[in-house]
């Protein structure tokens, strides 16, 4: 179990690239405008103004995704890449998405939205602890944050009470928690509830 102090922590890191001197890359999406933008060296910019190697980087990803592929082809090449960037590098977290150097790191643990189709993309990769959530367990985990009663949880998912009640058996031993609360606080820390 992590002590109360790791917890904070985890929670109170600075994003990367938000200080000055901090010439690491961290891309964020504004969920509401669903723009791009980036922080690097203490200072903010719109995804477009991102350096043409590292938006290569990103595109080079995208084209090895099939399913995100299919889903954005219809887009210019530069919305694709901002909208991808978006759904998969959008939280602004302390990890960098790009070193000093420029290379570009894993993807954030990162939903974008509830009903996003970046949920089935071969990039994205929700996790708990290391371990991949599969979109039901996501909708779970976000039906309980909202304090729903199982009852209307199950009927909003068409499942029954029982097939919830495994689901969440499932989400507690991969979270390593014993109850609702320790669940959601777990997946608030590990930005899974946004």
């Amino acid at each position: 179990m992590e002590s109360k102090s790791t917890l904070k922590n985890q929670i109170h890191q600075i994003p990367a690239g938000l200080l000055p001197g901090d010439n690491r890359t961290e891309i964020f999406g504004d969920r509401k405008s669903k723009k791009t933008f980036f922080v690097s060296d203490g200072q903010t910019f719109q995804f477009n103004t991102l350096a043409p190697m590292k938006k290569a980087q990103i595109f080079e990803q995208l084209l090895k995704d099939d399913i995100a592929f299919g889903d954005l082809k219809h887009l210019p090449q530069e919305e694709a890449t901002e909208k991808f960037a978006f759904c998969i590098y959008g939280a602004a977290d302390h990890i960098a998405d790009f070193t000093e150097s420029g290379q570009l790191n894993k993807v954030d643990n990162f939903i974008c939205s509830n009903n996003c189709k970046c949920l089935k993309w071969k990039s994205k990769s929700i996790t708990i602890d290391g371990t991949a959530l599969t979109i039901r367990e996501i909708q779970i985990v976000n039906l309980m944050a909202s304090d729903l009663p199982d009852k209307q949880i199950a009927e909003k998912l068409k499942i029954a009470k029982s097939t919830l009640n495994t689901h969440k058996q499932n989400l507690f031993e991969k979270a390593g928690v014993k109850s609702k609360s320790g669940l959601i606080t777990k997946a608030i820390n590990q930005k899974i509830i946004q």
